[in-house]
């Protein structure tokens, strides 16, 4: 009788053991079925948000995009953006002590800080020492800009070396006509932004054809507004910060008193980062 009393203890602690088990195998089932089902949810949401997102910043519903909003739209509708930057000293990087503390190099890192998606984000830099706009063309480098197939091109007018070139205002016009014909026929969906170059100690001083470095960027202004163009004056607005600052022009340029310092190039940053939020 023992035995049987045994026996049928030992059934029921195995029936309490299967059916605890499959007990438990239900919940944990019901468990990963609700916990994939959340995670099906949450990315629905986080797809919806970010559709949301993309059609918020569309440039076709903002005529007048910041352009950080520009290159945000960008990074979420393709794989990488590209920004090309061509001009001259400015560019290049001339007076800054290495090119992480030019405007360009801490231009591209705020970006890519500034947004997540920015990450992708990448700066092609062809800035060339002493060149005017007339070796720009002559070099092929606007052929090499258009190779680059960017999202935003940033071109810096190389007026400075066109003053100390001493070329002549219509072929600075001329030149500055013919750079943006080439963009605008081979990359019609790219934006591009002209600025001048930086505030120069010499601005008045003439050249061998009676010309000061003033002379050429309001030349050039003049063919940039008849055409509608994209533009910011890097002088104006360099200026307007030394005088916020409390600052002077010379404190923020190298010892031939024409390109800028570190200091230079963080400003120049400022007025750019600045920019691209308006």
């Amino acid at each position: 009788m023992r035995k049987y009393g045994l026996i049928i203890i030992a059934g029921f602690c195995l029936a309490v053991v299967v059916f605890g088990h499959l007990h438990w195998k239900n919940i944990s089932q019901t468990a990963g079925i609700e916990a994939r089902e959340a995670a099906a949810k949450a990315k629905e949401k986080e797809t919806e948000e970010r559709d949301a997102l993309i059609q918020s910043l569309k440039p076709e519903n903002n005529k007048k995009q910041p352009l950080i909003d520009y290159l945000h739209y960008k990074s979420l509708t393709q794989d990488k953006v590209i920004v090309s930057l061509v001009g001259s000293n400015g560019t290049s990087g001339t007076g800054a002590s290495n090119t992480s503390k030019s405007w360009a190099g801490l231009l591209e890192k705020s970006l890519r800080a500034d947004r997540d998606d920015l990450e992708t984000l990448r700066f092609i830099n062809h800035g060339h020492e002493g060149y005017s706009t007339e070796d720009l063309l002559k070099g092929r480098k606007i052929e090499a800009v258009i190779q680059d197939d960017p999202d935003l091109i940033i071109f810096e007018n190389s007026l400075i070396n066109n003053h100390y070139q001493s070329l002549s205002l219509e072929q600075t016009e001329k030149d500055l006509e013919s750079i943006m014909t080439k963009l605008q026929k081979e990359l019609p969906n790219t934006k591009v932004l002209i600025i001048s170059p930086n505030p120069v100690a010499n601005s008045k001083t003439e050249n061998s054809l009676g010309l000061n470095y003033l002379d050429y960027i309001q030349a050039s202004e003049q063919v940039i507004k008849f055409n509608k163009w994209t533009y910011m004056n890097s002088k104006e607005e360099i200026e307007k910060k030394l005088s916020k600052k409390n600052m002077r022009l010379a404190d923020i340029l190298t010892n031939d008193n024409i390109h800028p310092n570190d200091q230079g190039h963080y400003i120049w940053f400022e007025v750019m980062k600045e920019y691209f939020k308006q």
